[in-house]
C-alpha cells in the first residue's frame, strides 16, 4: 500500500473451476497492470471446499502472481460463506468481488472504480442483457423486482455478485446463509449511497451452472427476512404484535356471533356449533403464543443491543473542526 494509490483487493470465490483459472487470472492480472499507476492490487482468491484440483491450480498460479493470495476453506460452506471470507480478509481501501467462471469480464473493473469515485459506496453490476436460459432469467427477474419493491432501491439486479465496495462499508455488512443475493439491500439499510452500472454477461464458457430451479423458495425465505429485518429487526414485538393483535380480533369476532346467536335464537352454540367454538379458542391460544413470543423477541433485541457491540445507527463519518 502506498500513500498516494488506493488499494484495491479482488475477490473471487471459487468452487470447481480448475479450468477457468488460469484465464481468469491472467486477464484480471492485465486490468491490474493497466491500472498500476492509480492503485495498488491484491488478488484473493477463495477456494470454497473444490473436489476438483481448483485449490492446486491456484497456487501454482501464485508463483507468477505475486499479486495473489489463495484462502482455503476447509469444506464447501457454499458461496455466500466463500465471499464473506473474502471481505474479512480483504486488506484493500476498495473491494471487488466477482466470479472466477468468467461469466465476468475482469475488464469491467475500471468502470466499477471510476464509479465509487464518484461520491458512492457501494457498485452493483447490472446483466442488462442476459444470456442464460430462461428457466434462470424468469426466477430472477420476479425476485429482483420483488426485493426492489421491499427495499425501494432502484436498482435492476441483485442478484449478481459482481460490485464494488468501499472498506468502510463492508466493515458494517455480515453475510450468513445465502445472502450474498441481498447484498444491495443490506447496503441500504446501513445508509450506503448504492448505485449500478451496465456490465457484460455470457453462457459459461466451461462447466454448468451451480444454481437451478430449488433455489426459488431460498430466495423467497431471503426476501421474507429482508421485509422482516428492514421494518421490524429492532423492534420485533410490533410485528409479533399486530400477528397476535389480528388473531384475538378473529377470535372476538367469532365468540361475539355465537354468544349472540345463542342469546337470540337460545340454541347451545357451544354443541350445536363446537367447530367454530374451538376454531375461537384456538385462535385466542395462538394469539397469545405469538404475542409471549413478541415480548422474548423484544427483550432478546435489547440484550444483543446494550451487550453486543452493535448499535442502532451507523455512522458515516466524524467531521472536526478545521475538516
Amino acid at each position: 500500500m502506498t500513500a498516494d494509490r488506493a488499494s484495491v483487493s479482488i475477490v473471487a470465490p471459487v468452487f470447481n473451476e480448475s479450468r477457468t483459472l488460469p484465464e481468469f487470472i491472467r486477464r484480471i492480472a492485465a486490468v491490474c497492470d493497466t491500472l498500476a499507476a492509480r492503485y495498488t492490487f491484491e488478488i484473493l482468491v477463495v477456494d470454497d471446499g473444490s473436489t476438483d484440483d481448483s485449490l492446486q491450480v491456484a497456487t501454482r498460479l501464485m508463483t507468477h502472481e505475486p499479486r495473489m493470495r489463495v484462502i482455503e476453506l476447509r469444506r464447501n460452506f457454499g458461496q455466500t460463506a466463500a465471499l464473506q471470507a473474502g471481505l474479512a480478509a480483504a486488506a484493500g481501501d476498495i473491494i471487488i468481488s466477482m466470479d472466477s467462471d468468467l461469466q465476468h469480464f475482469p475488464e469491467d473493473i475500471p468502470q466499477f472504480l471510476s464509479t465509487l469515485e464518484q461520491g458512492y459506496d457501494l457498485v452493483c453490476g447490472w446483466r442488462h442483457e442476459r444470456k442464460e436460459g430462461i428457466i434462470r432469467r424468469w426466477p430472477s427477474r420476479a425476485a429482483n423486482l420483488i426485493i426492489k419493491k421491499v427495499c425501494g432501491l432502484k436498482i435492476h439486479d441483485f442478484g449478481t455478485t459482481f460490485r464494488c465496495y468501499r472498506r468502510d462499508l463492508v466493515s458494517h455488512i455480515r453475510l450468513l446463509g445465502e445472502q450474498h443475493r441481498l447484498v444491495p439491500a443490506l447496503a441500504e439499510l446501513v445508509g450506503a449511497r448504492v448505485t449500478e452500472i451496465p456490465i457484460r454477461n455470457i453462457e459459461r464458457p466451461v462447466g454448468t451452472s451451480n444454481y437451478g430451479l430449488g433455489r426459488t423458495v431460498n430466495v423467497a425465505l431471503d426476501i421474507l427476512f429482508l421485509y422482516f429485518s428492514r421494518r421490524y429487526f429492532n423492534r420485533p414485538l410490533k410485528a409479533f404484535g399486530k400477528i397476535a393483535m389480528a388473531m384475538f380480533a378473529a377470535g372476538g369476532v367469532i365468540s361475539a356471533v355465537l354468544l349472540v346467536y345463542a342469546y337470540s335464537t337460545g340454541t347451545p352454540t357451544v354443541r350445536e356449533h363446537s367447530g367454530w367454538f374451538v376454531l375461537a379458542m384456538l385462535l385466542f391460544i395462538a394469539g397469545l403464543q405469538i404475542l409471549l413470543t413478541g415480548i422474548l423477541a423484544e427483550i432478546i433485541v435489547r440484550i444483543y443491543y446494550r451487550l453486543g457491540d452493535a448499535d442502532g445507527y451507523v455512522i458515516r463519518r466524524t467531521w472536526e473542526r478545521g475538516d
